[in-house]
């Protein structure tokens, strides 16, 4: 027989703030509701695309927080926005499972989304990252999103590192780096599908990842084609990676000698990305799916 222990609830104090932010302090203690957008991006179908949660803020929570809540997500990467009125931007900061990334492009574009989708008026945001400046996105009348990235261009690679060559399956023809990751540049489409990488090799050449690409299959209706591996930032294979197209695009731009070109990640769920390169510039456009809409409680 349970004990008779009656549970009175408790009062609550409640303040909403404008980004939906939700403070309650239930016996003095202080819990806030956030809420969360779950959002698959450079897809325009539900359950393909690479997964981001937008949560917006209306100050910026502890870096351990900010890590936590990432890693409670367990998605390629949850994005933080706080609107900072001296920049007349959204600072933006991206967080894997596992640490914080300097420079996400799926997460941005899924960030513009929810916010396009808040404000249908709208039709230019600018993002600030440390690593990066400013990004702005706008959107197209048939709710394309185009962000512009700084050009990071890859060079190629005076000595390859042995794990570099020991990781990949089979031998790429070329290697190349940026400030992100190693690129790594096969011959045909299929021989980037048949890639298999050591993981633990790949992790080792941390904090860059590791990106293969080539040119597609004649007759496809992209470019180029390209997978992303990560083990030492996030996980094994990124489903979709918008951030490494500023490197990728002027490279295929150079080879195959035009500005647009349509790229296409080739992972498990796949994504479409529209690019357009300039001197100075990389645009790189898609579509978004929205997923989930929720709260979370830190």
């Amino acid at each position: 027989i349970l004990p008779d222990r009656r549970i009175r609830a408790q009062p609550l104090e409640t303040e909403t703030t404008m980004t939906g932010c939700t403070r309650i302090r239930p016996k003095g203690l202080l819990q806030m509701q956030l809420p969360i957008h779950v959002i698959d991006a450079f897809t325009s179908e539900r359950f393909k695309g690479n997964q981001a949660a937008v949560i917006p803020l209306d100050a910026w929570l502890a870096d351990s927080t900010l890590q936590a809540i990432a890693a409670e997500n367990n998605l390629s990467e949850t994005s933080f926005l706080v609107w900072s009125a001296e920049r007349a931007a959204f600072e933006i900061r991206w967080f894997s499972p596992l640490t914080e990334i300097a420079f996400c492009g799926h997460a941005t574009l899924a960030s513009a989304f929810v916010l396009f989708e808040a404000d249908p008026a709208l039709r230019s945001i600018t993002f600030w990252a440390a690593a990066v400046g400013k990004v702005t996105a706008t959107q197209e009348d048939g709710g394309r999103i185009v962000m512009t990235f700084p050009r990071r261009d890859a060079k190629p690679l005076d000595e390859v590192p042995a794990a570099l060559r020991e990781g990949l399956t089979p031998a790429p023809t070329a290697y190349l780096v940026n400030q992100q990751a190693y690129v790594a540049v096969y011959a045909t489409e299929d021989q980037v599908r048949a890639v298999k990488p050591d993981l633990e090799r790949l992790k080792s050449l941390g904090p860059l990842d590791v990106v293969v690409t080539a040119p597609a299959d004649a007759g496809a209706s992209h470019d180029f084609v390209s997978r992303y591996f990560w083990p030492a930032n996030g996980g094994e294979e990124d489903p979709v990676t918008g951030s490494i197209h500023a490197a990728l695009a002027p490279y295929w731009a150079g080879r195959l000698g035009k500005s647009r070109l349509v790229g296409h990640q080739a992972s498990r769920r796949t994504g479409t990305l529209f690019c357009e390169v300039t001197d100075a510039s990389v645009e790189v456009a898609g579509h978004c799916a929205r997923y989930l809409t929720g709260t979370i409680t830190v």
